[in-house]
C-alpha cells in the first residue's frame, strides 16, 4: 500500500466516523417522534437525511464510486437546509477532505 492509499484510507476513515456520528444524531432527532412533538418538516428531513448519510457511510467505505458524489451532495444539503455555523464549518471541512487528490483517486474522480 502506497502512502497516498494509506492517507486516502485514513482520511475517508474520518470522513466516514464524522458522518456517522451525524447519522445518528438525525435518526436520535426522528426517533425522538415517539416522546415528544416533532414538527412534521424536522421529522422528514432528519430521516431522508439521516438515512442518506448512512447510506454515503457505505458507499465511501466499500469504496463505491457513487458514494463520492452522494457524500458532496448530502453534505450541501446538510449545510443549506439544516444550517447554523459549527454544521457549516464541518460540511466544509469534511468536503475539502473530499476533495484532497487521494480521496478523490481512490473513487476515480479527476
Amino acid at each position: 500500500m502506497t502512502r497516498d492509499e494509506e492517507l486516502a484510507d485514513r482520511l475517508v476513515q474520518l470522513t466516514v466516523v464524522v458522518l456517522g456520528i451525524k447519522a445518528v444524531g438525525l435518526l436520535l432527532l426522528a426517533g425522538s417522534a415517539v416522546f415528544r412533538p416533532v414538527p412534521g418538516r424536522a421529522l422528514t428531513v432528519s430521516l431522508v437525511l439521516g438515512v442518506a448519510m448512512g447510506l454515503v457511510c457505505f458507499g465511501l467505505l466499500r469504496t463505491r464510486r457513487w458514494g463520492w458524489p452522494l457524500a458532496l451532495t448530502v453534505l450541501i444539503a446538510d449545510a443549506v437546509i439544516i444550517g447554523g455555523l459549527l454544521r457549516l464549518l464541518i460540511d466544509v471541512g469534511l468536503a475539502l477532505v473530499l476533495f484532497q487528490p487521494a480521496v478523490r483517486h481512490r473513487f476515480g474522480m479527476r
